[in-house]
């Protein structure tokens, strides 16, 4: 490896570029992490828009079933309600009375 003065970047060999295996040179920075190629750099971002989707989708699914659970528990509070009120007409009292 090669050090690129004044731009904080090394020049260095990679085996693998698009499935072509041959000596290609690239860019490294300073920390020796790989500067993507533009294609590169646009597959991973492409990758980590997917991931984001994905984990919207998960989100707006896990949202779903919140609601869903709310609805099902207000359902059953409302058919309680209903038992009880039967009760009380049943033992002679009005429930809207009380």
């Amino acid at each position: 490896m090669a050090v690129v003065p004044n731009f904080g970047l090394v020049v260095g060999r990679e085996g693998t570029i698009d499935r072509e295996p041959a000596v290609w040179l690239r860019f490294y920075d300073g920390e020796g992490n790989l500067v993507p190629l533009p294609e590169e750099a646009a597959q991973q971002y492409a990758q980590e828009e997917r991931q984001r989707a994905e984990q919207e989708q998960q989100r707006a699914e896990q949202s779903e079933q919140r609601a869903e659970q709310s609805e099902q528990r207000a359902e059953q509070a409302e058919q309680r309600a209903e038992r009880l009120a039967a009760q009380l007409r049943a033992m002679g009292i009005e429930p809207d009375s009380v």
